[in-house]
């Protein structure tokens, strides 16, 4: 079958665009550390189509293999993490991992992050921009393991740095809606008049807890090597400016 990839240099966006953090943000002090938080398994946090998405300073501590930001079980699951410097996805466990997309490792350096499936294409985004896009090559699989921030069920290898305002939805999110929320702030779905949320199913923000504030998949934090980070610490900005 024939893979159509997308150069994966990243493209500039406006640095209007891009905030810095808010209030705080979740630190990771990476591995040899197994620190996580831990959602207990639900339908709605593994679906045909989703959009993981999520602010990061991270880099794989892992050395000789991969490093976890999160997932739900990578070997019949879903799993976002970081392989050396490049972007993994896995959306039908083991048989249909993808990479695409440059993590820069300074510490300073915040981007944002997007994987995509709906079933039959994933594409991974970096600061809104596609950066990769292949064809799913196996059937929709589902896990029934827990879902993991820092880590994962089946690989439990955290990652060092910062994440925050990390993303699940139950729908495959396109370029221009991925753009159109990426630095938003938060409001209750309540508020959400418009719909511009439409199709989220938890929202991580990390403001010193590991409750999900869109609705009630909250998390409990296992471990060590994990806790809170006031964000001016940090800028996120795009890479390039």
């Amino acid at each position: 079958m024939r893979i159509a990839w997308i150069v994966t240099a990243v493209l500039v966006v406006s640095a209007s665009a891009f905030a810095q953090p808010s209030g705080q943000y979740l630190r990771l002090q990476g591995f040899p550390q197994h620190g996580y938080i831990e959602i207990p398994h639900d339908v709605l946090l593994d679906t045909t189509a989703m959009t993981v998405e999520a602010w990061v300073s991270v880099r794989d501590a892992h050395g000789t293999g991969c490093s976890s930001i999160a997932g739900k079980g990578y070997t019949t699951g879903w799993w976002l993490g970081l392989c050396g410097t490049t972007m993994r996805s896995y959306f039908n466990g083991t048989p249909n991992f993808r990479d695409g997309g440059v993590i820069p490792t300074t510490p300073t350096v915040w981007i944002h992050i997007a994987a995509v499936t709906d079933g039959a294409t994933r594409s991974h985004y970096i600061n809104g921009n596609l950066v990769s896009q292949t064809l799913e090559t196996a059937a929709r699989s589902v896990s029934t393991l827990p879902m993991r921030i820092g880590s994962d069920p089946n690989w439990d290898f955290m990652a060092e740095g910062g994440i925050d305002d990390l993303r699940i939805w139950k729908v495959a999110r396109t370029q221009a809606q991925i753009r159109q929320t990426m630095s938003t702030g938060y409001i209750p779905e309540a508020n959400d008049v418009a719909g511009v949320f439409q199709g989220l199913e938890a929202w991580y923000r990390f403001e010193g807890n590991a409750f999900d504030s869109w609705r009630t998949h909250h998390g409990t934090i296992v471990g060590t090597g994990i806790g809170f980070a006031p964000a001016p610490l940090f800028r996120r900005h795009a890479v390039g400016h």
